[in-house]
């Protein structure tokens, strides 16, 4: 009886251990066929034109990282950093207070429209490719 056990032990351990081996490849497999790459900077470089609540806002990417963002109010400059497969960067510019830094998320972009959210606020902006 003892026996028994044993062996049925060990084959319930052998197999819990051959499963659980091979999760990890098929959950890798089927990640890679359905993520679909990420061309977000491409999309975003160049120059938008805000609508509604930024209406006369204009935001430029450019290829180089350095970005201008014109508001009724102020001019800002500096560079930008692209987070890929999170949909999100960061511009960097300097402000009479110093070095600051705006964290965004983009929601949905096309060649003619961009959805932004500025993650300290729970609105999201759109803007139209200029």
């Amino acid at each position: 009886m003892k026996a028994f056990k044993l062996l049925a032990i060990s084959l319930l351990v052998t197999l819990s251990m051959g499963v659980s081996s091979c999760g990890d490849e098929i959950t890798n497999e089927i990640i890679k066929e359905v993520q679909v790459p990420d061309n977000t900077l491409e999309l975003l470089i160049g120059t938008w034109q805000g609508t509604g609540e930024a209406e006369g806002a204009t935001l430029t990417f450019n290829k180089d990282n350095s970005y201008t963002e014109i508001s009724e109010n102020e001019t800002l400059s500096g560079t930008f950093e692209y987070f890929p497969n999170r949909y999100m960067f960061v511009t960097y510019y300097t402000t009479d207070w110093g070095k600051e830094n705006t964290i965004y998320t983009v929601v949905k972009i096309t060649e003619e429209e961009l959805y932004l959210n500025d993650n300290g606020h729970s609105d999201i902006v759109i803007y139209n490719r200029k």
